[in-house]
């Protein structure tokens, strides 16, 4: 075999990372400065043809069954590879489910056939990206917003704190403040109030308003 085939077969060999969130999932290969995608953490399902969330899933066997559809359309359309190939890196975090972490495991070995799962606490692995061991970590996600102290690389449990409040409190103050304040103009030049119209504002709607015109800025 010519020297660059191996060269090329050693680089495609190189281990799939998966961040699993609550609205978002962020998938790639390790070495690579940026995820290949980042896709809702959603899936239609086979059986049904409803669209799923996979952390709505309380049951382990309908968890099981949303896991193998949503891992499918991760693994064969947006990562195009063998999953018998591929060893496999989990960011979660620590208030992960054991069940979740359980299930997922058993989807990706039984299922796909990975050749090995390491799970890394994604608090820790933020600081690789800083080349420090130790730092203040704050993970404001969907649900809640997490602080946690990691010291020489040691994440310390016992001093982590958390609130009820992150990103989904800014949809719901986003979606009040739109629903109280929000004008509609129509065909007719009359404005409508949006409370008129529609009594709820669907989540991607937020999304893109936040994404596009929202800033965070500090009171002086």
């Amino acid at each position: 075999m010519p020297l660059y085939e191996g060269l090329t077969a050693a680089v495609e060999k190189t281990a799939v990372i998966f961040d699993l969130g609550t609205v978002y999932t962020k998938v790639g290969f390790a070495g690579e400065c940026q995820p290949r995608a980042i896709i809702r953490s959603e899936v239609k399902c086979t059986k049904t043809n409803k669209v799923i969330k996979v952390f709505e899933q309380t049951e382990d066997d309908e968890l099981y069954d949303t896991l193998i559809d949503f891992l499918h359309v991760i693994y064969f359309r947006h990562l195009l590879v063998n999953t018998r190939d591929r060893r496999v890196i989990i960011c979660e975090s620590f208030l992960c489910p054991s069940s979740f972490r359980e299930t997922l495991a058993k989807v990706l070995f039984k299922h796909y056939e990975v050749p090995s799962i390491l799970y890394a606490p994604s608090h820790l692995l933020v600081l690789f990206t800083l080349g420090i061991n130790t730092a203040l970590v704050i993970d404001c996600g969907y649900k809640e917003t997490l602080v946690l102290p990691v010291c020489e690389c040691t994440p310390i449990l016992k001093g982590w704190q958390g609130i009820p409040l992150a990103g989904c409190a800014i949809y719901k103050r986003l979606e009040a403040h739109l629903l109280e304040n929000g004008m509609v103009r129509g065909h007719s030049v009359e404005e409508k109030p949006l409370s008129s119209i529609m009594g709820h504002v669907q989540e991607a709607v937020l999304e893109d308003i936040k994404g596009i015109y929202l800033k965070i800025h500090s009171e002086n």
